[in-house]
């Protein structure tokens, strides 16, 4: 992998390709889920998808950030997640609060900007999940504002693994991050499922916390992240075969022509094989040769097209309920994604690349010198052919 990297002058544009096609493949799933059919999603050919989408992005994401977690400081590696992720999720906030809200909320406006839970929902800023605005999208299927935010605090929580890899040295020793990886594996699954009792509305705080970070789908972001690490520090280790990647694609649709996702998802031997099978077929993506997508050249829009889809997918159905009744619930898909996709790039040249920009004063321009130059350290100028390619759901 490492040399199929360094002919590619340190980044392929299978990234650029697999984070597009991973957003969309969420905002699939998502309008299955706000309408009130991922039921009929699941009992699809492509239920196991639903289980690879987001570990996918989680792999991706621990590769491209490793390199410079290896050469800048603990601080610059924190600022400059902090300059990728937070414009964008600020404006995403406030954008539903004050202008979403307001325009559909059944409360008047005096009782809906006094309202609790419009003032909670600004908590989201700091990882804090809030997922509802008061009298907003009451009459949809589903009332969350935005449930695509759920990965957020497990996006956190990974900055906050790689963290204390910098700082106690760890990150320089590929040996210690492989058994740490390893050892996530083997007890984050006897974990979940020691914590999977703790259900209904009755559970401490502590209780809920406990299923959140063990019983959920999102245990699986972390190890997923960790393995992504890995994969970059082995990279001259790990070999680079399309033979192996096109088995493991063969091996899914098998999975999800006959699998079963209680087996796979409580058996600790399946998923300790699985999440680094995932993350290796998420690697060979994005070093193998993939399309430029027409009108995808000029920025990265993966990181808008995940964090803003809910709240225009909640839009079309308010406006237009009957439209996707039946089976034609799937057609949301197509009229959400191109206003997305707009409010995707509106926001990277209007909040995030510029932020990228001021970015390089305090991060990149002091970074120490030597070391392999790492994806994130390129600001993405429009039509150029490397970008700062980071992030999971953060672009």
């Amino acid at each position: 992998m490492g040399s199929a990297l360094d002919e590619q002058g340190g980044f392929a544009q299978g990234f650029d390709f697999l984070r597009i096609f991973l957003a969309a493949g969420i905002i699939g799933w998502h309008t299955a889920w706000l309408t009130g059919h991922v039921e009929t999603a699941k009992a699809s050919a492509f239920w196991f998808s639903q289980y690879m989408l987001v570990p996918m992005f989680f792999a991706l994401s621990g590769f491209l950030v490793a390199g410079s977690s290896m050469r800048l400081s603990t601080k610059s590696f924190l600022l400059n997640r902090a300059a990728r992720i937070l414009p964008a999720l600020f404006a995403d906030i406030v954008f539903a609060a004050l202008l979403i809200g307001p325009l559909v909320t059944t409360l008047p406006a005096r009782q809906y900007f006094t309202d609790a839970n419009f003032f909670t929902y600004f908590l989201n800023l700091t990882g804090w999940m809030q997922y509802s605005l008061p009298g907003v999208f009451e009459s949809n299927p589903k009332p969350e504002v935005n449930g695509a935010l759920w990965t957020i605090p497990f996006e956190i929580g990974c900055y906050a693994i790689i963290a204390g890899l910098m700082i106690s040295g760890a990150i320089k020793r590929p040996a210690l991050v492989l058994l740490f990886t390893y050892a996530v594996l083997i007890v984050g699954t006897p974990l979940r499922l020691a914590t999977s009792y703790l259900v209904g509305d009755h559970v401490s705080i502590l209780e809920n916390l406990a299923m959140q970070i063990f019983s959920s789908f999102g245990s699986l972001l972390w190890p997923s992240f960790l393995i992504g690490i890995v994969l970059y520090q082995l990279r001259y280790y790990v070999p680079f075969s399309r033979t192996i990647a096109i088995g493991l694609v063969c091996v899914a649709i098998l999975v999800s022509a006959f699998g079963d996702a209680a087996v796979l998802l409580s058996n600790s031997t399946i998923v300790s094989i699985m999440l680094p099978l995932i993350g290796y077929l998420t690697v060979m993506i994005g070093l193998s040769p993939m399309p430029r997508l027409p009108g995808f050249g000029t920025g990265d829009y993966s990181y808008g097209l995940y964090l803003y889809h809910t709240p225009f997918l909640q839009l079309l159905i308010h406006y237009f309920p009957e439209a996707w009744i039946g089976d034609r619930w799937w057609t949301l898909f197509f009229a959400g994604f191109p206003l997305t996709l707009m409010a995707a790039v509106i926001s990277w040249h209007l909040f995030e690349y510029p932020s990228l920009k001021l970015r390089r004063s305090f991060v990149v321009k002091h970074r120490p010198e030597g070391g392999f130059g790492g994806f994130e350290d390129r600001t993405h100028a429009p039509n150029s052919q490397s970008a700062p390619r980071t992030a999971p759901l953060s672009g």
